[in-house]
């Protein structure tokens, strides 16, 4: 979702915000690109609290001026596929309103629109947001004099993880399953640095609660089930490579024995997420936020 109005100035940092219901958090990208520094994540008591406390976090880290770009937390849009509208692309987004009147039940004005397209398919993303929502934020950005550059949502920046550039390496199709607090699990298909296939795994948010007894519960094995199911859409409907690896970005304190747990139900790699310029160890947490500041990179 980019922000027109905004006025652009020449500066050379550059932040991710991830804006969820209960936190803030920021990471910048290094000068170079080179490396990610975390740097604070504040709680929220309310979303309404978020214009005072960007604002206290951009004072004490001196990042005034510094460009920015903000992915929205799952909790605050909705994501639905649909068929792509037979128009000219030029004006997919301004159809949108009038295409979305189909499929939500929210009065048209009070929501902001926005899209991406479905790669090798006649089909587009359609996201949308309550319009109170960005008025926030755009007030939180100015009052904090911030340069917003865009808007955007966990899928597309935790995508931005696998970015690589032409001739770093073969295309390969990757999936990422991740997690945030205690929300559903995003399941995420990434081929040649583009977000192909996007769902949420419902009714495994106590994932993160196994302990190492408990890992013959039938909840892994379902949760397993769901993952073959995606990989085996990406070949039979995506028409992609197989899925090369299977990349964990769980908030798990066991990990690893859930890694080796999970790894038992296929042959295909179960990994946790690693990224060259990302330490290991980082809180998971704040991979939207990382996937923002690594926005266009």
């Amino acid at each position: 979702m980019r922000i027109p109005w905004l006025k652009n100035r020449n500066t050379q940092a550059k932040l991710g915000v991830f804006i969820a219901k209960q936190r803030v958090d920021i990471c910048a990208l290094s000068a170079g690109n080179e490396a990610i520094s975390v740097l604070d994540s504040v709680a929220l008591s309310d979303m309404s609290a978020l214009v005072k406390t960007l604002d206290e976090m951009v004072t004490k880290h001196h990042l005034q001026a510094a460009s920015c770009h903000v992915v929205l937390s799952n909790q605050v849009y909705q994501l639905l596929q649909i068929d792509k509208p037979n128009v000219p692309d030029n004006e997919i987004a301004s159809s949108l309103p009038f295409i979305a009147k189909e499929f939500i039940n929210e009065a048209i004005d009070t929501v902001v629109f926005d899209y991406f397209s479905v790669p090798n398919q006649n089909k587009i993303n359609l996201v949308y947001c309550p319009k109170s929502v960005v008025e926030l934020i755009v007030t939180a950005m100015q009052q904090a004099k911030l340069e917003l550059v865009s808007i955007g949502i966990e899928e597309l920046a935790t995508a931005n993880l696998f970015n690589t550039r032409a001739g770093d390496e073969q295309k390969t199709t990757q999936m990422l399953i991740a997690q945030q607090d205690y929300q559903e699990i995003n399941l995420t298909i990434i081929y040649d640095n583009q977000l192909y296939f996007s769902r949420r795994l419902r009714g495994f948010s106590r994932l993160r609660d196994l302990q190492e007894n408990q890992l013959d519960s039938p909840l892994l094995d379902n949760f397993s089930l769901e993952i073959q199911r995606s990989a085996d859409f990406v070949v039979s409907q995506l028409k992609l490579p197989e899925v090369k690896a299977i990349n964990l970005a769980l908030p798990s304190a066991i990990l690893e024995p859930l890694i080796t747990r999970i790894q038992l139900n296929f042959t295909t790699p179960v990994t946790p997420l690693t990224h060259a310029i990302i330490t290991d160890n980082v809180d998971i947490g704040f991979l939207p936020a990382i996937g923002g500041a690594l926005e266009k990179l």
